[in-house]
């Protein structure tokens, strides 16, 4: 899970197919994470959880 911060933290609104709220969405896709970073945008995205398998 990636969240996405907008350059106006008021800004509620659609912006490449996810919703804004305050400034900020949510999303899992790779691609929507990474066209948002080429454009500027802060993203802060979730360290990916490592599960080990039980001996």
């Amino acid at each position: 899970m990636a969240i996405i911060k907008a350059p106006n933290e008021k800004y509620n609104g659609v912006s490449a197919s996810l919703t804004f709220v305050n400034g900020q969405a949510e999303t899992d896709d790779e691609w929507l994470i990474q066209w948002f970073k080429e454009r500027g945008y802060e993203v802060i995205e979730e360290e990916k959880k490592k599960t080990k398998k039980s001996e």
